[in-house]
């Protein structure tokens, strides 16, 4: 069940992320936010009170967050709506494959297509055994195996609240080295994170499309 909170909740939440509701009624802000399209219609549901309040999706809080972002960015208001469309669109795909319906679906399919080819491989139809031999043969003369991977660095790191960027000292890395980045938590409201700014001998810089709500770990390693 999608998490909601209450709107005292949001707008308490939003400010101490850094979101500017400007000198007049935040509420007037969120129901103008919602007319032109920015943010879904507030919904009346009990609170742990009892009380019926207004409620919004917790997602909403990282929009309103971007909404800012974009703002403080000198984003005029159809740049802000194209970004909003873009990200809800990349976050509709999120949602619908970590839907419990959609995970079965996927395994199903891919044990399915996996016995496929087990079956046509039995029947002569696929010669993976070849492929396979193929495949190595080709690796193997242009010099290319798993020894060939040099692990310069690695590390572990961390994006501070509020924060979108970090910069990461590795005095190893070098200027065609490769930088791997694993989250070992959510890094939510964020749904898209790169590297960029990287420096050999001085470290690269990891940057995500929106401040994140709490301090969030990362590893890191750098090869060649």
């Amino acid at each position: 069940m999608e998490k909601m909170l209450s709107t005292e909740e949001l707008i308490k939440k939003a400010r101490e992320t850094g979101v500017d509701f400007g000198k007049g009624d935040p509420y007037n802000r969120l129901r103008y936010y919602t007319k032109i399209g920015w943010l879904p219609h507030m919904t009346r549901q009990k609170d742990s009170d009892g009380n019926i309040r207004g409620h919004y999706p917790e997602w909403v809080l990282g929009q309103l967050v971007t909404i800012e972002k974009l703002k403080s960015e000198g984003a005029d208001n159809d740049e802000i709506a194209k970004q909003i469309e873009t990200k809800n669109k990349y976050t509709s795909v999120l949602n619908l494959i970590k839907s419990k319906e959609v995970r079965t679906q996927l395994i199903s399919y891919s044990t399915l297509i996996l016995l496929l080819i087990i079956s046509a491989n039995e029947f002569g139809i696929l010669n993976i055994g070849n492929q396979k031999s193929s495949l190595i043969e080709a690796f193997s003369a242009q010099g290319t195996n798993s020894d060939s991977i040099e692990i310069l660095a690695s590390g572990s790191a961390i994006v501070p609240k509020g924060h979108s960027t970090v910069f990461v000292n590795s005095k190893n890395l070098t200027a065609d080295a490769k930088v791997i980045i694993t989250f070992t938590q959510s890094f939510s409201p964020a749904t898209a994170y790169w590297v960029t700014n990287v420096r050999a001998g001085e470290g690269f810089e990891l940057k995500l499309d929106t401040p994140l709500y709490y301090d969030t770990s990362f590893n890191w390693f750098v090869s060649k």
